[in-house]
Formats: structure tokens, C-alpha cells, sequence
């Protein structure tokens, strides 16, 4: 007949078996939580990807707008856009779509020492847009524009280009939008 007690040996887990238990346990839960980082991570830079676009896309928007404006006007067809025009190697410019009028003076503006400063954002209203204090922050984003037409009278080439630092350590992310407008 066997005995009722036993001894606390062994009712216990031993320090080894305890030790072995948390390092598993604490793997199976690592395992999920990288998974939610790296889900997390991919939809920010999604979010930025798809924000960079949007920007850039406006961009070339906005020009094609002033030209369709100069031509209903009988103006010259890249007029207002003297800022963002390739005369001798890279001018680059910005373009805040803030202003319907492209001729207004904060409209086309050309980027100082060839730096194109941050694309601010408004929390209040949603825009984008180069105004500073109030509700207006800056943003990871950077947009220049040049519109080269030194090839053609009659054709333009735009380019955009969408500059933004996702991270601490991770490269700055760049993509150029080229667009071909033409004097119609």
C-alpha cells in the first residue's frame, strides 16, 4: 500500500522547471508581438506612401490648372510658373495649392538655396500646405518641383519629387513623379 503523504520534493516544481516554463511561455508570446510591430509598422509606411502620392499628384495638378487657366486667359501658357521653370541646371520650387490663384504671392514660391523647407499640416482643416504657427505643424514630408521645357516651346517636363524620413534609423524615402504637359 502506498502512502497518503508525499513530500514537498515532490508536490514542487523544481527552480529548473520554473526557469523552463518562463522561457517558453516567453516565446510564445514574443512570437505574436513581433508580428503586431512589424503589421503596425507596414501600415504606417503605407499611410506615408499614400500621403506622398497624394502630395505629389497635387503637385501636377495644380500646374496643369495654371496652365489650363493661362490659355482661357490668352496668357503665355506657363505663365505664374517662372519659379518652378529648369533655365540653367535643378531650380526647384514649391507650390502651395492653398491659393487658387497661382499668380498670388505665396502660390509658387522658388525653394531657397536649392532646399525645399517641410510641407506643414493644418489639424484643423486637413491641408496641406507652407503656413507656419497657429494649428499649422510641420511634417516629414518635403516636396520640390521643377518644370523643364528647354527641349520644346510646345512641351513641358514635371517633376516631383516627395522626400520623408519614416523613422530614427531607417533611410529617407524619395520617389519622383514625372509628368508631360503639353501647350495645346
Amino acid at each position: 500500500m502506498r502512502a497518503l503523504h508525499t513530500t514537498a520534493r515532490e508536490r514542487a516544481f523544481t527552480l529548473v522547471e520554473t526557469m523552463v516554463a518562463i522561457s517558453i511561455l516567453s516565446l510564445a508570446v514574443t512570437g505574436p508581438l513581433i508580428i503586431a510591430q512589424k503589421g503596425i509598422d507596414s501600415a504606417i509606411y503605407a499611410k506615408d506612401q499614400i500621403t506622398a502620392e497624394y502630395l505629389a499628384q497635387e503637385a501636377v495638378e495644380y500646374i496643369r490648372n495654371a496652365r489650363d487657366t493661362n490659355r482661357i486667359q490668352g496668357n503665355s501658357w506657363l505663365s505664374g510658373l517662372s519659379s518652378c521653370l529648369v533655365v540653367s541646371g535643378s531650380e526647384q520650387c514649391t507650390i502651395d495649392a492653398r491659393y487658387p490663384d497661382f499668380t498670388s504671392g505665396g502660390a509658387v514660391t522658388s525653394c531657397p538655396g536649392g532646399t525645399c523647407p517641410a510641407i506643414s499640416f493644418d489639424s484643423s482643416s486637413g491641408l496641406y500646405g507652407y503656413a507656419a504657427g497657429g494649428t499649422w505643424s510641420p511634417t516629414k514630408f518635403t516636396r520640390s518641383v521643377s518644370i523643364d521645357n528647354r527641349a520644346s516651346a510646345k512641351e513641358a517636363a514635371i517633376s516631383v519629387t516627395i522626400s520623408w524620413n519614416t523613422g530614427l534609423f531607417l533611410p529617407i524615402r524619395t520617389f519622383t513623379v514625372r509628368e508631360y504637359i503639353f501647350d495645346f
